[in-house]
């Protein structure tokens, strides 16, 4: 009498006292094996032609999309993906006169979160110089690293006062301090900065 694998994953193992039947023998394995493997797909239409009735903790990858799903019991819930590692300021675009990379650099990732784009800043900016009550460029990214719309957020600064950091959608990284942190703005944190959708 058959039997079933000593992981618990319900695949059928054929016994010494089965009735002889390659064909029986290999789709059983084959299709309790390959249920539990990485299945791959041009689309989300052609998955659902073919799993008609999937099972939790199932893993698809989609070719159109390039992502990763898993079936929670409910849905297909696409997972978290590296798009670009993180990577130094310097080789994504240009420093503006009096602004260099701090400790720790200043960096920027990008990454995929239930299939929606998100890009991620960390380190520090150093200013030799900067105005309060103004918006002063530190840096230019170049065109594959820009927003279609600019956003805001508030950052550290050296001063102990917020700085409002802008990634506009012409590729510039501008900040303002307010006047309060008179001239005394040495240095910008971009920790916590997060672009959702880009694209949008």
């Amino acid at each position: 009498m058959a039997g079933t694998d000593s992981y618990g994953q319900g695949v059928v193992v054929a016994a010494l006292s089965d009735a002889p039947n390659a064909e029986v023998l290999a789709r059983n394995l084959a299709d309790a094996i390959v249920q539990l493997t990485v299945m791959r797909f041009n689309s989300a239409s052609a998955r659902a032609a073919t799993i008609t009735s999937p099972l939790e903790g199932m893993t698809t990858w989609l070719k159109d999309t390039n992502l990763l799903y898993t079936y929670d019991g409910t849905q297909w819930v696409a997972q978290p993906s590296l798009i670009m590692d993180w990577t130094p300021l310097s080789s994504l675009g240009s420093y503006a006169g009096g602004f260099s990379a701090s400790t720790p650099p200043p960096r920027m990732r990008k990454i995929s979160l239930l299939g929606t784009e998100v890009w991620e800043y960390e380190g520090a900016i150093n200013i030799s110089s900067l105005a309060p009550n103004a918006t002063t460029t530190m840096f230019t990214f170049n065109s594959a690293h820009r927003p279609v719309t600019g956003r805001t957020f508030p950052a550290g600064s050296s001063a102990h006062y917020t700085a409002r950091i802008t990634v506009a959608s012409s590729g510039t990284l501008t900040v303002s301090v307010p006047i309060e942190a008179g001239s005394g703005v040495g240095k910008v944190w971009l920790d916590g900065i997060r672009i959702t959708n880009p694209a949008a």
